[in-house]
C-alpha cells in the first residue's frame, strides 16, 4: 500500500454444480489482513480459509443390540438356522419382507430415495460385551449438501430392525438340497426329460441289462456244448458193445 502498510485478501473460487466454497473466519482471521508498518505484524494475525463442500452421495448407521438376557447369540460362530449370519443378513437386506429389515426403520428406504448397499452389511456379535453390531450402507439417490440433510434422510428411526417373525422365508439352497428335489420330482413324475442325472442313470440300467444277457448266453453255451459232449460219449459206448 502507499502508506507503507501490506494487505493480502482471499476469496473463494465460485460454487459447481458438484462442489460449494464457504469463506470461514474466527476471531484471528478475516477475508483481508492488514500488516502494519509500526508494528510489523498482521492484524488479525491470519487469513481466512475456503471451505470446501462436496454433494454427499452415501451415509451409514448403526445399531447395537444388548444379547446378555438372550441364550441364543445371533451372528455369532456357533450360531445355525435361523439365527446364523447369512440368514440374518439376507432378512435385514429383505426389500419385501413386512416385518424385518433395514427398510423399515431408515427414512430414505421407507421413501424409496436410497439403495441399500446390501454386499457391505455387517452382522457381528461381539461375545466380550456379549452385543449384536448391525451396519447399514445406503447410496443417495440424489446427493445431498449438508450432514444435516443427510441424516435427516439416512439416520434410523426408534425402534429396532427386526430379523425374526420375518414374513418372508429364507432357505439358502444347497447342492444336497436341488439333488434331494430332483428326487422328489423323478419319484413324482416318473419321466424326467433332458436331466444328466435320468440320462446316467438309463445308461447304467443298459449296461446291466446287457452284461446279464452275456451271462446267460454264455452259460446256455456251455450247457449246449456239455451235452453234446455226453450225447457223443454215449454213442461211442454203444458201437464198443455191438463190436
Amino acid at each position: 500500500n502507499g502508506d507503507g502498510t501490506l494487505t493480502q485478501t482471499i476469496s473463494c473460487p465460485a460454487d459447481t454444480d458438484t462442489a460449494r466454497y464457504n469463506l470461514i473466519t474466527t476471531t484471528n482471521s478475516a477475508a483481508s489482513i492488514t500488516c502494519s508498518k509500526s508494528t510489523g505484524k498482521y492484524n488479525p494475525p491470519f487469513l481466512a480459509r475456503c471451505e470446501e463442500s462436496r454433494k454427499i452421495s452415501s451415509g451409514h448407521g448403526q445399531q447395537l443390540m444388548n444379547l446378555a438376557k438372550y441364550l441364543d447369540k445371533p451372528c455369532s460362530p456357533a450360531a445355525t438356522g435361523e439365527i446364523s449370519k447369512d440368514k440374518v443378513i439376507a432378512k435385514l437386506n429383505s426389500m419385501t419382507d413386512t416385518n424385518c429389515g433395514f427398510r423399515h426403520l431408515v427414512p430414505c428406504l421407507l421413501e424409496n430415495k436410497c439403495t441399500l448397499d446390501t454386499e457391505k452389511t455387517v452382522c457381528l456379535y461381539d461375545p466380550a460385551k456379549d452385543e449384536l453390531q448391525m451396519d447399514y450402507y445406503v447410496t443417495l439417490n440424489t446427493p445431498v449438501w449438508t450432514i444435516s440433510e443427510r441424516d435427516a434422510l439416512v439416520q434410523k428411526e426408534e425402534g429396532k430392525f427386526k430379523f425374526w417373525q420375518c414374513s418372508d422365508v429364507y432357505r439358502k439352497r444347497r447342492r444336497r438340497d436341488a439333488l434331494e428335489n430332483v428326487f422328489e420330482k423323478l419319484s413324482a413324475n416318473k419321466t424326467f426329460v433332458g436331466d444328466a442325472l435320468q440320462s446316467k442313470h438309463y445308461v447304467a440300467a443298459t449296461a446291466v441289462g446287457g452284461c446279464a444277457v452275456v451271462m446267460v448266453t454264455a452259460l446256455l453255451t456251455v450247457l449246449f456244448v456239455r451235452l453234446r459232449r455226453k450225447r457223443s460219449q454215449d454213442m461211442e459206448t454203444v458201437d464198443l458193445a455191438n463190436n
